[in-house]
């Protein structure tokens, strides 16, 4: 495979154990070639199994764990490289463990007449959040205005919020804003989306609680942060791979075509 040697080469940690190895990077070369990969014929799919890195799954179906370069190259959702490959369960949960920690507080605009609830222009992104009862405290990371929720994150403390039952004022230290709490979940079990219970599809809706002509809540359920980030995982984990008859076939008609675009 010295023809790919032309090619930039870009660093990966295969097994994410902060050891870096070099891997050509094909993917800014690959996009010129949409009819080439569309209509190439000798596909089949390939379920990645749990932790399989793509030399592993190369090496599984060809014998040879120098072909993981397909992959990226034939998967619209592989063309920004190894990190697009799907994480491991273990590595999933890791994680969402790391960069969903914390609570959001959700709010509801409805609660008032003049809407003093709404996020709308209000808070500053860093600040700390403080709870008029609770005494909780933490960091303000993310605004999400069409579903009413303010992500803290670094929480010191547990905050108080229920649709049914207590709730309290949220105040920011800078900004000095402040709003009701309505809900409060771990970011992990918070809505992604909602939609209408009835629609076995799941189609996301938007909820008439947090924008005006939505849907009435009362109609609706919600898929979590876990449980979307899990089904993009294992969406991912289904990919497009060359069947094993025609890969000579395909890195030759493939290398033909790369060459006139290689600098």
């Amino acid at each position: 495979m010295s023809f790919f040697k032309q090619f930039p080469k870009v660093e990966y940690d295969f097994n994410r154990t902060g050891i870096k190895q070099n891997m050509v990077d094909l993917f800014r070369s690959i996009r010129p070639l949409p009819t080439f990969l569309d209509n190439y014929s000798s596909y089949k799919f390939y379920e990645i199994k749990n932790g399989e890195r793509p030399d592993i799954v190369s090496q599984r179906l060809y014998g040879t764990s120098m072909y993981y370069w397909t992959f990226f190259v034939v998967n619209d959702h592989l063309h920004d490289g190894y990190r697009a490959w799907p994480l491991s369960q273990e590595d999933l949960q890791a994680y969402m463990a790391k960069e969903y920690n914390g609570y959001v507080i959700e709010t509801n605009p409805k609660v008032t007449n003049n809407f003093e609830d709404s996020l709308a222009g209000r808070f500053t992104l860093g600040e700390t959040l403080t709870g008029s009862v609770s005494g909780a405290t933490g960091k303000l990371t993310r605004k999400i205005t069409d579903l009413s929720q303010l992500v803290i994150q670094d929480v010191t403390g547990t905050y108080i919020g229920s649709a049914t039952g207590a709730k309290e004022l949220i105040t920011g230290a800078t900004s000095e804003d402040s709003v009701s709490t309505y809900n409060v979940y771990k970011y992990l079990d918070a809505p992604y989306y909602y939609y209408e219970t009835s629609d076995a599809n799941k189609k996301p809706v938007t909820n008439a609680d947090h924008i005006t002509g939505g849907k009435d809540a009362y109609t609706l359920s919600y898929v979590t942060n876990r449980a979307h980030l899990e089904e993009e995982n294992d969406k991912y984990s289904r990919i497009r791979v060359v069947a094993p008859n025609s890969m000579n076939d395909f890195v030759r008609k493939f290398k033909e075509l790369i060459t006139l675009w290689v600098i």
